[in-house]
């Protein structure tokens, strides 16, 4: 299994969820973040870069998925969230080596 981590714009969230949606993905984590990368962006240097309130707000996504459905997922999550200006987000896999569901202590 693999564990898909996105951070995108806030305001393309509703059209990334809704692409995963119609893809079959029926379980995901979302976040409210904010957080800075390594491109430079004129607004946000423009402020002080060490104070929390000026940094970008984002969304933290995270989605646990079969291997095989992985370059799936990056994929949809990619075209949804791409405007094609800095800041558009980042897409990370993981491996994951357990699931375990609670409610029914079995191995998912």
């Amino acid at each position: 299994m693999k564990l898909v981590v996105a951070y995108i714009r806030t305001d393309y969230a509703a059209a990334v969820i809704h692409e995963l949606y119609k893809a079959g993905v029926r379980g995901l984590t979302a976040y409210a973040v904010r957080g800075m990368s390594g491109e430079k962006s004129p607004f946000f240097y423009s402020k002080h870069p060490f104070e929390i309130d000026h940094l970008p707000d984002s969304l933290k996504l995270e989605v646990v998925c079969a291997e095989e459905s992985t370059d799936k997922i990056v994929e949809l999550i990619a075209q949804a969230a791409r405007t094609g200006a800095a800041g558009d987000g980042i897409i990370m896999v993981q491996d994951v080596e357990r699931v375990m569901k609670i409610r029914d202590i079995e191995r998912a």
